[in-house]
């Protein structure tokens, strides 16, 4: 659903984007130190609230949060 990729690029846009550059779907956010380990928390509790859905501790790991691509499957996962 592109829906929800949209919404979670457009938080982390608006959240963590200083400099005005676009975030491809598979832009490690990370490498690109778009967002920190911090920033993930963050991104965890607006993907709960957002989308209504639980992120267990166990899922808070790089390949659930390292591009958009992944965030947006994780998302989907828990929304199925």
């Amino acid at each position: 659903m592109a829906e929800i990729k949209g919404a979670i690029k457009d938080f982390i846009t608006d959240e963590f984007v200083t400099d005005g550059a676009d975030i491809a779907d598979d832009t490690n956010l990370l490498e690109e130190e778009i967002i920190d380990s911090l920033g993930i928390f963050t991104l965890v509790s607006f993907v709960e609230d957002r989308f209504g859905v639980k992120v267990d501790p166990e899922e808070v790991n790089l390949d659930n949060f390292e591009t958009l691509t992944a965030i947006e499957s994780l998302v989907q996962g828990k929304l199925s």
